[in-house]
């Protein structure tokens, strides 16, 4: 990741600037590296991450100079209309499931998980660092597969930063809070058979459920948390329902309102 070129951008996002399309972006980035960028290409890739990464900064910027909740939430709606639309998928992110969370919805989650800067918390899939942005960083645990956004992560100072599996990795100490937004579905072994993994006395082949279990892990008994997880699709209420009260899903919840 250029680091340079996501403090350009946060710069330009903090000031008020924004793009009303990706070309835009693009053109902007252009300017400062002295190359062109070819849609699709892996430098096209590069600079929504850095856009991203900027969205993020000036976020943390935005929470620390306003005051209450719908001011700063007002505020980050408007961050988020200001940057373009981001497209380009390169196949680590594809196969790393790398999709980011809005600035708004980060911020609503960090305050229904209480995050506040004296509080510690750890988020096992912290990618570009949205959902932090309540944390104060020397109080905050990140963990981060991806060895791009991993860098762009390095600038914010955390307490701990580690590159593990979160599938299986957890940190040796309690947090008051927990938060995250792991990737969803499934996976494959070897022999293209669907895994399967272990929470308390049961099993879930859902990643995103295995992920926050083992981050729950980590939080103290009386801490708290914020779960983004995936949902179940269908065309009315009756049909999401009955996936919702599949045996899998309906297992995972229970074990979550239980313990």
């Amino acid at each position: 990741m250029n680091l340079h070129l996501t403090s350009a951008f946060a710069e330009h996002f903090s000031s008020g600037g924004s793009f009303a399309r990706i070309t835009e972006a693009r053109q902007f980035a252009a300017q400062r590296l002295g190359e062109s960028v070819p849609p699709g290409s892996a430098l096209a890739k590069q600079i929504d991450e850095a856009i991203e990464s900027a969205i993020v900064r000036a976020a943390t910027i935005t929470i620390q100079s306003l005051g209450t909740t719908h001011d700063v939430y007002d505020q980050l709606v408007d961050l988020f209309q200001r940057q373009p639309r981001l497209t380009v998928r390169s196949s680590t992110s594809v196969q790393q499931q790398a999709y980011s969370t809005p600035v708004p919805i980060a911020y609503l989650a960090s305050v229904l998980a209480d995050i506040t800067p004296e509080k510690t918390v750890y988020e096992p899939t912290a990618g570009n660092g949205a959902l932090l942005i309540g944390a104060n960083p020397t109080n905050a645990i990140a963990n981060e597969l991806n060895l791009d956004r991993a860098i762009e992560l390095k600038t914010r100072n955390y307490r701990q930063l580690t590159q593990k599996n979160a599938l299986v990795y957890r940190p040796e100490i309690q947090t008051d809070a927990v938060i995250c937004n792991p990737p969803f579905g499934t996976l494959k072994d070897e022999q293209g058979r669907t895994r399967r993994f272990p929470i308390y006395d049961t099993w879930t082949s859902q990643i995103d459920q295995a992920i926050a279990f083992k981050a729950l892990e980590v939080m103290k008994d009386r801490g708290s948390a914020a779960l983004i997880l995936g949902g179940k699709l269908g065309q009315d209420a009756t049909a999401r329902s009955e996936r919702y009260n599949r045996r899998e899903t309906r297992a995972f919840y229970h074990l979550l309102y239980s313990h």
